[in-house]
């Protein structure tokens, strides 16, 4: 049972704006809005269930050092097939592939950084709470 309730305000990737109804969550002490990780993927509208969750430190260095490494690979790998593909030199295209691949990746990890490192702890939306229906079969009236 998520332990905060909300409304998704605004939704971009894996991001998403959440008002928080603090009648319905159990946690005092909230600000009206919770800017949370979306990996369920709700939109603006759904009511939503969050939870607080824990970042194990030794997850997050892996992630800030290696995914730019990663991207300066991914970014070479990609400038070579560019090259092959159009027939250019190879390495301007490798060189300006990788430096693309690492602006991307490092504005990733100022995202995260951002969010889970500083407390080790985000507020992740964990569930879309689906209303009820109630289906009344004598009078064929349906209420939400």
């Amino acid at each position: 049972m998520a332990e905060i309730k909300g409304i998704v305000t605004n939704a971009q990737g894996e991001r998403a704006q959440v008002k928080i109804d603090k009648t319905k969550s159990t946690i005092k002490n909230l600000p009206k809005y919770l800017d949370c990780w979306n990996p369920v993927n709700a939109k603006p509208g759904n009511n939503v269930g969050i939870e607080y969750q824990e970042l194990e430190k030794r997850k997050a260095q892996a992630i800030i050092y290696g995914l730019p490494v990663i991207g300066v690979i991914a970014g070479a790998a990609f400038g070579n097939g560019i090259a092959i593909f159009f027939r250019l030199e190879k390495l301007p295209c490798i060189v300006v592939g990788g430096i693309i691949w690492f602006l991307l990746a490092f504005n990733y990890i100022h995202i995260f950084k951002r969010d889970a490192v500083r407390g080790g702890r985000q507020p992740v939306i964990t569930e879309i709470e689906v209303p009820k229906m109630v289906i009344d079969t004598d009078n064929n009236q349906v209420s939400d």
